[in-house]
């Protein structure tokens, strides 16, 4: 049989290592405060985060303390996008969140710099969770109509393929849609895709067109015409006043 990478030796003389040197990690408890208050939308959950990734609290992940505080990052991140998602946030969306924090943890190159990323990643995800108790308190089938909706954004989605994936009659999911969001399908969609656009346009260089068809709208010419009618900008107009500015709050 194989030996294991790591034996029950050096488990237990690291046991002893920090018995020796009086260190225990948070406790179970202590841990679960600051996601139960991410939950409930409580900005004392920030607070909370920051004093909870303080390395002398969660043990030594690797000896290079830049290292450690990224790893640390990395894994608190990774539980806190779990807990927003199963407060009802769309999880793409969260998922996507989650994922660029990550990846600019990795190009960081001080813990400063990694404090004031898991600072703001927690102010972000209690945002996302108080924005989504505000819209609705959404049923599992309008939640999973979101997440749908998040992950085939690029392609065209009728109703009664929406209806097929959550197991509903397309009438029935019509108005219970309504009822939860507060406006029809066919609107939420579209305003998800300005959104959408509204990014591409100030933080990519793709052309027009090449934003509307991504977006699964059925020309360009299309495309300007809803991007209009929403933000009162033609999309060329709106990329020259806000491109490659912090505009976004998506």
């Amino acid at each position: 049989m194989k030996a294991p990478l790591i034996p029950q030796s050096e488990i237990l003389k690291l046991l002893h290592e920090n018995s020796e040197n009086a260190f225990h990690h948070t406790t179970y408890q202590e841990e679960s405060l600051r996601f139960h208050l991410l939950m409930q939308g409580d900005m004392a959950a920030v607070e909370e985060s920051v004093r909870i990734i303080n390395p002398t609290m969660q043990g030594k992940l690797s000896s290079d303390p830049l290292r450690n505080m990224r790893y640390l990052f990395i894994v608190n991140t990774g539980l806190a996008t779990r807990y927003v998602i199963e407060a009802g946030v769309p999880q793409e969306t969260v998922y996507s969140t989650s994922d660029l924090y990550i990846q600019r943890a990795d190009l960081s190159t001080s813990i400063k710099e990694l404090e004031d990323l898991n600072r703001e990643f927690w102010t972000k995800a209690v945002e996302m969770v108080r924005a989504f108790r505000n819209k609705s308190a959404c049923s599992l089938h309008i939640s999973k109509c979101l997440d749908y909706i998040d992950t085939h954004f690029t392609s065209h989605i009728a109703l009664s393929e929406l209806a097929e994936h959550v197991g509903l009659h397309p009438n029935y999911l019509a108005a219970l849609f309504k009822k939860e969001m507060g406006m029809s399908f066919a609107s939420y969609l579209t305003g998800r895709k300005v959104d959408i656009a509204r990014a591409l346009l100030t933080r990519t260089e793709y052309t027009y067109s090449q934003i509307a068809y991504s977006l699964a709208f059925c020309s360009q010419s299309h495309f300007t015409k809803v991007f209009r009618e929403r933000t009162g900008l033609t999309p060329r107009q709106y990329r020259m006043q806000y491109f490659n500015s912090n505009i976004s709050s998506l």
